[in-house]
């Protein structure tokens, strides 16, 4: 989507990661129907208040949401621990995206990775994937107890001294956080699609980096 242009130069990029960088589901080796009970059990509802929300807060481990999943749906716990173990190494992303966080220090700019997620984010999403060669900081809600996600682009920013709102690009799937971020004065751009971007990079970003 369109973002106007202003003559205040990018300083630092901030990129969320589930739906923007990768839409693999954590749970994918285990197939589509278990990934159905665990969108149902986990983040519908009342569920998401009772299960999505400590666990993205750091209140509830992995292994006790394998637990109720196993009551659920009759696969073992070790299975699912293992097949999470597998789904969260072995994810795609979006090739254009990555490659543009890739660029962000190479151009003078810091990169920060923020996302509400989980403990299995941080212990093996993270290494898997090389995050921490790319991103100058991470932050990952789980390890900071809140899922308001412009509390955690607050973090990433204090970390980034020489950056502010002001001189911050999001990239974020959310149209409701894009918005948040650009009331801070800030510049966000939603990702919808990786070709979407990959059009939006050739064609607008040149004029505000």
């Amino acid at each position: 989507m369109p973002i106007q242009c202003t003559h205040i130069p990018i300083r630092s990029t901030i990129f969320d990661f589930a739906g923007t960088i990768s839409a693999t589901p954590y749970f994918w080796p285990l197939g589509a129907e278990f990934c159905n009970i665990v969108t149902e059990a986990i983040f519908t509802g009342e569920q998401k208040t009772r299960w999505a929300t400590p666990w993205c807060c750091g209140k509830i481990s992995s292994l006790e949401i394998a637990d109720y999943l196993a009551g659920l749906s009759g696969v073992s716990v070790a299975h699912i621990l293992t097949a999470l173990e597998e789904g969260c190494t072995q994810m795609q992303l979006a090739p254009h995206l990555w490659r543009f966080a890739q660029a962000q220090r190479h151009a003078g700019r810091q990169a920060a990775l923020v996302t509400v997620n989980m403990d299995v984010f941080t212990r093996l999403v993270v290494p898997a994937h090389g995050f921490s060669k790319v991103f100058d900081t991470i932050v990952n809600s789980a390890d900071v107890g809140t899922e308001d996600k412009m509390a955690l682009c607050d973090i990433a920013l204090s970390r980034m001294q020489c950056s502010s709102f002001e001189t911050s690009l999001l990239i974020d799937d959310s149209a409701e956080v894009a918005a948040a971020f650009r009331l801070r004065g800030g510049k966000a751009y939603q990702f919808v699609t990786d070709v979407a971007f990959a059009e939006w990079e050739a064609q607008e970003w040149h004029s505000m980096a």
